[in-house]
């Protein structure tokens, strides 16, 4: 009987490098795998976390929303209950005109103003900081229009949670665009002109359309409409009478401006 040939040390020791690879290649591939399970937890302990979190922001914000709401009708109600003389920060007049001597007309750093074409009175923020005005809208949709660009959108305003909000549906032509730089990106708005009443004052005024549903009030005054007519005491608010929102038709418009001739 032969003796069994020795096995060669070359190919026994490739024989250990195969068995150590594999080993060590289930062993880092049963690592990964729980190192995966346990990051497919913590992810979804975070996504819970942050859902939590949001839901908590959105409470807090619809909360302080609810607050706004209530310290402008409160302030409205405040104001139809005291006699001006005792405060003149306060003003219920239907109809006024509130000016300085010279001239300006004074606006507190809220106001009400009214969209006499759609019959809609709207309070607003009065911010000199701020270039352009704007007014709340959305589901916005352009169209031409006799060759024109036009623009349709909805605005609203929700005055108190037991109240039906105000709506109207308005279409305008785009006078021209904005273009609003923010962390996202850019985004390029339309500008529209309507008119609007403020104390006794109808004047048209710019606005750029943007979703303000976040916040408190669906119009801002910025200080091109202030420019040259107004002044702000931002010590007091709703200085102008709450303005009664009443049609414009414009044929009647122009047969007082014929008359007037």
């Amino acid at each position: 009987m032969q003796p069994r040939a020795a096995q060669d040390p070359a190919v026994l020791h490739e024989q250990q490098l195969a068995d150590y690879r594999q080993a060590f290649n289930q062993e880092l591939s049963l690592q990964l795998i729980q190192l995966e399970q346990r990051l497919a937890q913590q992810n979804q302990t975070t996504r819970q976390q942050v859902s939590r979190l949001d839901k908590k922001v959105a409470s807090l914000h619809e909360e302080n929303l609810r607050f706004h709401r209530q310290h402008t009708y409160q302030i409205e109600e405040l104001s139809q209950q005291r006699n001006l003389s005792a405060d003149p920060g306060f003003n219920s007049s239907k109809v006024t005109e509130v000016v300085q001597e010279d001239g300006k007309l004074l606006l507190g750093r809220y106001e009400w103003v009214s969209l006499p074409a759609q019959q809609l009175t709207l309070p607003a923020r009065v911010d000199s900081g701020a270039n352009t005005s704007s007014l709340h809208a959305v589901n916005l949709r352009e169209f031409e229009r006799d060759g024109k660009s036009w623009v349709g959108f909805e605005t609203h305003y929700q005055p108190r949670n037991n109240e039906p909000p105000l709506k109207a549906e308005i279409e305008a032509p785009i006078i021209r665009r904005v273009r609003i730089i923010q962390a996202s990106g850019t985004e390029a708005r339309p500008v529209v002109s309507l008119p609007m009443k403020l104390g006794s004052l109808v004047q048209d005024i710019e606005f750029t359309l943007s979703d303000r549903g976040d916040l408190t009030f669906p119009i801002l005054l910025g200080r091109r409409f202030m420019m040259d007519i107004a002044v702000i005491d931002v010590s007091r608010t709703y200085v102008q009478g709450k303005p009664v929102a009443t049609v414009i038709d414009p044929e009647v418009d122009d047969q007082a401006e014929e008359a007037d001739l």
